[in-house]
């Protein structure tokens, strides 16, 4: 079976790679030079708790070469949320186990960066997904306007700072919603939901209505999402078993 799949986008024809990969075929002509793009996918979880919601939202992340006045060139980087799903009642091994099973799936295979909510009870998760060898980072909120790193697979964001970055995607434009996006008003209802406060310390602070429509899931979700898709760099993602883990 080939690694890649062909396809004709806007009047080149380009190269879909299994590991992610885009490049325009050149027919073996020299004056066409080879330009090599991507198109990856960012999943990523918030965990729910008791009887909260557990949801997922999927981001495409790519950027294709395009055909110009002056020849192939790499075009501008396009992020569209095309995936959203939630449910409740499922333990944490099966929560795991979707998580996998969905990165394992088309369009994802091979091509998806696993993000967590590491927050809490994420931790839980996190730690099971390790011991399973699945790769994947766990984002533990925190205030403040910053986020950090150990290089490992715990990164520290500050909640406003998300939800901040959020915005400023959306706005300019640089991350959209599929037009037949299940749960967009959901998402878009979550994302309301949030706003800036101002305490009497000057300090700039996000709360949250909550509703009985659910407790902003998919809205964080997203949050987790965007704020990996800008700030943490993409690796390939190796999904392999632990054979006669104890």
């Amino acid at each position: 079976m080939p690694d890649f799949v062909s396809y004709r986008v806007n009047d080149l024809d380009l190269i879909f790679k299994d590991d992610g990969t885009v490049i325009n075929e050149t027919g073996q002509d020299p004056a066409i030079p080879p330009v090599e793009g991507y198109r990856r996918y960012w999943i990523a979880a918030d965990l729910g708790q008791a009887n909260d919601f557990t949801a997922i939202v999927g981001i495409k992340d790519e950027c294709l070469p395009i055909l110009d006045a002056d020849g192939v060139i790499l075009g501008p980087r396009q992020r569209t949320v095309v995936y959203a799903d939630k449910f409740r009642g499922v333990s944490y091994v099966d929560v795991c186990d979707h998580l996998i099973r969905l990165t394992e799936a088309k369009p994802f295979a091979s091509k998806a960066e696993l993000i967590i909510d590491g927050t809490s009870l994420g931790r839980v998760v996190s730690d099971m997904l390790w011991n399973q060898s699945i790769d994947h980072r766990a984002v533990q909120m925190t205030g403040g306007q910053s986020w950090s790193t150990d290089h490992g697979r715990y990164i520290n964001a500050g909640k406003t700072f998300m939800i901040e970055n959020t915005s400023v995607l959306f706005s300019s434009g640089d991350l959209k919603f599929a037009h037949d996006l299940p749960l967009r008003d959901e998402i878009e209802a979550d994302l309301a939901s949030f706003s800036l406060t101002t305490t009497h310390a000057g300090n700039q602070i996000i709360t949250q209505k909550r509703s009985s429509a659910g407790h902003g899931d998919l809205g964080i979700a997203l949050i987790v999402g965007a704020f990996a898709s800008q700030y943490v760099s993409a690796q390939k993602i190796i999904v392999s078993h632990l054979q006669g883990w104890a």
